[in-house]
Order: C-alpha cells, then structure tokens, then sequence
C-alpha cells in the first residue's frame, strides 16, 4: 500500500468532531490514524470514555496509544465476519457504542457497505455513526475529467489510495442501507469562490440531463460532506 507521510495521520477534522455528543461514554473510531481526533474527543467528552481505535497502519496506531483504550492494527476488508476475530469481537461488542466514526476511511475500502454494516451493529440503539466521505460531484474533478486526466495525489480528493467513490446520493444511499436515518449533512466547503466559473458553463448541460440547476451547483462545491446517521432506538 502507498505510503503517506506522518500528518496525513495526524489531522483533526472539525466538522466531525463538533457532531460528537460530549455525553458519550464509548466510541469506536475506524482508521484513527495517529489519534489525533481521538485526543480532541477526549477534551470534549466525560473522563470515564472508553475509546476504541482500529487502524490499518501500525507506525499511525503507535502514536495513538496514549489516545485509547483498546487498539488494534486490522485491514477490516480482510475479515468478512467481525465475529471470527476473537480479539476484534471483543473490542468491539454489539450493541454498545455511542458513536462509531469513519473519517476518510470508506473510501479507501473494497467493501465499505460491508463494514458499515457491521460497525452499525456495535451500536446502542439511538446511537450514530459520524462519517466523513469526499464528494465525487466536486467541481475539481469535472474540470480534470474535461482535460482528459485523472491526477494521482498523495492526500485530498485524488488521494491515490482512494478505492471506491461517492456523491451525495450515493452516501446517504451508504447510510440508509446500513440501517440507519439520516439526521444530518454537513457540506465542507473551501474556497467557495474557485469553480464558479465552470459550474455556471455547465448549469445548461445539467439542465439538458433533467438536473435542477441550482442542486447542481449546491452539489458541486463542498470537498467533502459529513453525515450523521442514527440507529433507530427500536
């Protein structure tokens, strides 16, 4: 797997930290990287959370120790059934979390739906999965398909390690096939200025695909969007 360098595991995004509930008792958090969210969580919440994180990387996991209670390295697209890893089952017991959070990290998987699904399960009833995803529908990335070339990056929307890719619709579609209820979106939008340009010379070909111009334009600027999707309580 394509290395990345030391922040790339150390960034807080703070549109999914505001979403944590500070009542929170016991959150897993899947792809924690160096625990950078996890020690900003801890600030924010009571003094008895218990903190789970699951990482693929092991150097990224290292870092995070003094951030959790329980840490595991773990590829989650390599284990179909949680149930069979005695150790992950363990960590991780059904029906039990406040908040499972995904940062940036479905995408990277081959089976996204799968593990979602099964993190759901580790949830309370009335509890919510956090998730962050970048949006396919950006802007940056009609203008680089119109030039003929898909960049490689080592961070940010053409991350090379990307493996499977979302707009809104297919987000929430995530979500809701997990079982939960979409509460809440939240559209991450940098630079609102850039693109405009180019969404205005497509407004017409939106229009010409029965796409109301105006969503097209909403749906076309946030670089990523973070959703809050609850289990429902019965």
């Amino acid at each position: 797997m394509q290395a990345h360098s030391p922040h790339y595991y150390s960034n807080v995004n703070p549109s999914l930290l505001d979403v944590v509930d500070p009542s929170a008792q016991r959150i897993a958090e899947f792809g924690c990287g160096a625990g950078a969210l996890a020690r900003a969580v801890r600030q924010r919440c009571s003094p008895g959370l218990h903190y789970v994180g699951i990482e693929l990387m092991p150097d990224a996991l290292a870092d995070a120790h003094d951030a959790l209670d329980v840490g595991l390295v773990r590829n989650l697209d390599q284990i179909p059934d949680w149930s069979l890893d005695g150790e992950l089952w363990a960590a991780l017991q059904p029906a039990h979390f406040d908040h499972v959070i995904f940062g940036d990290v479905l995408e990277h998987l081959y089976h996204p739906d799968r593990v979602l699904q099964q993190a759901v399960g580790r949830l309370r009833p009335g509890g919510s999965a956090l998730v962050c995803i970048p949006n396919v529908q950006h802007w940056s990335v009609m203008a680089q398909l119109i030039r003929g070339h898909w960049p490689q990056q080592d961070a940010g929307l053409f991350d090379r390690t990307h493996i499977r890719w979302f707009a809104l619709t297919d987000m929430v579609r995530l979500l809701e096939g997990a079982g939960l209820v979409v509460e809440k979106v939240i559209p991450r939008i940098f630079k609102p200025e850039n693109g405009q340009a180019l969404l205005q010379a497509l407004q017409p070909a939106a229009q010409m695909l029965g796409v109301d111009p105006r969503q097209f334009m909403q749906r076309s600027q946030p670089l990523q969007y973070v959703l809050v999707g609850r289990k429902p309580a019965s």
